[in-house]
């Protein structure tokens, strides 16, 4: 939820002085909301200040934080991406993690022109479902994530210094002429 149009740069410094502040869910779930508001301030949108409060009590009043993507779906502000990130990361489980930063990989790697936002386009989710790796899920996930941050960019993407660009259909439909420095 923190990660959500915020730089994971920045996220990790509200991520440490947040749980620092409150180490757990039920602790979170007991603070007010213009003292979280105060902590998540250099993320922009405090607005999830409350929704961040109401998920940590959701979590308290469950017993534990759900380990299914339609038991997660149930709690305050997490939708597909986030209930798949936490399935994925948090438990390991071989679930399918898009959203629109990784969906610019995937797209081009297979060639797709969906113009839909991530969280709605079935057939991309269908394909990384399929391409997901039953085992490492958290790795591949954060690969998929390092190239999009490192190498397929959205403006100026560096074909020429990315491992997949020998099998890339975007990178072969553009002939490599649309390319960065490598590195």
């Amino acid at each position: 939820m923190l990660l959500q149009r915020s730089r994971g740069t920045t996220v990790a410094k509200v991520y440490e002085a947040l749980f620092a502040r409150w180490p757990d869910a039920e602790a979170l779930a007991g603070a007010r909301v213009p003292s979280i508001r105060s902590v998540i301030r250099p993320l922009g949108l405090v607005r999830r200040a409350e929704t961040l409060r109401d998920l940590a009590r959701a979590v308290v009043d469950l017993g534990a934080v759900p380990k299914s993507v339609e038991g997660l779906l149930e709690l305050p502000g997490v939708g597909p991406y986030a209930a798949h990130a936490t399935l994925a990361v948090a438990f390991g489980r071989p679930v399918p993690t898009v959203d629109g930063v990784t969906a610019r990989v995937y797209r081009r790697y297979f060639g797709l022109t969906g113009e839909r936002p991530a969280s709605n386009d079935s057939e991309l989710w269908t394909l990384v479902e399929a391409v997901t790796p039953r085992r490492h899920v958290r790795e591949w996930n954060w690969s998929v994530l390092d190239l999009a941050a490192t190498t397929c960019l959205p403006r100026v993407p560096r074909c020429q210094g990315c491992p997949l660009a020998g099998s890339c259909r975007w990178s072969a439909a553009v002939g490599q002429t649309a390319v960065g420095p490598s590195r």
